[in-house]
């Protein structure tokens, strides 16, 4: 058993490092964020930067990804991606104690990334818990959970070079 485990593991990373990618970058925007701008750029076969930045809640929000990409099996151009990064973000809800808020958050990601053969066109779904590391949060006395599984996106870009 040990040995068919180490088997498939090897096989499993020998497919990953040696596919290409479909394109080299691609700029756009996430929907779910608020109103982001992305720009997504492979640095080789498998590893991509997705920088992104813009408005949101009244604030704005700034961060980016290293990801790791590798092909699914079940559609062309379709790859799974994980990745880690993180993000400044801020925001004003307009309520007493709440103006001006901000936090820096540390981020894993998981997602899916498809582009068209046709066309010039990248699309992808990602899921990003967060965990906050530094808030301007003041209120005394005030504990609350630092953990957010809320964050994630669908990404549609352009795709400047394949």
């Amino acid at each position: 058993m040990k040995k068919v485990a180490i088997t498939l593991f090897a096989l499993f990373l020998a497919v990953s490092v040696t596919y290409g990618q479909d394109y080299k970058s691609a700029i756009g925007g996430k929907l779910g964020y608020g109103l982001i701008a992305s720009y997504k750029t492979f640095l080789s076969e498998s590893n991509a930067v997705d920088i992104f930045g813009g408005i949101r809640w009244g604030g704005f929000v700034a961060g980016a990804y290293w990801e790791k990409h590798y092909p699914l099996e079940i559609a062309d151009n379709l790859r799974w991606y994980w990745g880690l990064g993180g993000s400044f973000t801020t925001w004003n809800y307009g309520y007493v104690g709440y103006n001006n808020y901000y936090e820096i958050g540390l981020s894993g990601v998981l997602g899916l990334d498809y582009s068209f053969d046709d066309l010039p066109l990248n699309l992808s779904l990602d899921w990003a818990p967060t965990i906050v590391v530094l808030d301007s949060w003041d209120y005394p006395g005030a504990s609350y959970n630092r953990f957010r599984g809320g964050y994630g996106a669908l990404s549609i870009r352009y795709i400047l070079n394949r």
